[in-house]
């Protein structure tokens, strides 16, 4: 069970970076709760539809997807943490390289529940700007 639930974060986290939504529906319950603790503007709650919109949304921002390298995944019982760095070039020419660790709840072979921790700050700075500014196109 245990490699079978890290197996289910690696491929969330990979198909989540490249855009690849058709694989992060397949991994990810309709009921799934993501939560990015903090007060940053990118902090808050998230359900079903916005995971997927976020999948959606780095190719449209990134040059070539955000690069992810994980470097320790642990699993027990119905949980699976994944630490891992993302590099992109962003379309505005900036430089977009964090730092993560994901906490994952796996129910059934898909990610149920995610707490995901990262630099807040550079997200507000270098994403919010690119993302709003993608929806606001989108909305005209």
């Amino acid at each position: 069970m245990s490699q079978a639930n890290k197996e289910v974060a690696i491929k969330f986290v990979n198909s989540l970076c490249s855009g690849d939504v058709a694989t992060l529906k397949s991994v990810i319950t309709d009921d799934i709760v993501a939560t990015l603790p903090g007060t940053a503007m990118i902090s808050g709650t998230r359900g079903y539809a916005e995971v997927v919109a976020v999948c959606e949304t780095f190719p449209q921002i990134s040059k070539s997807g955000l690069v992810p390298t994980i470097h320790h995944v642990t699993a027990e019982e119905d949980r699976v943490a994944v630490e891992w760095e993302g590099k992109c070039t962003l379309v505005s020419g900036a430089e977009y390289n964090n730092q993560y660790h994901f906490l994952l709840f796996i129910r059934d072979g898909r990610v149920c529940k995610l707490k995901e921790y990262l630099d807040t700050k550079l997200c507000d700075t270098v994403l919010i700007p690119l993302m709003t500014d993608l929806l606001t196109k989108g909305a005209h």
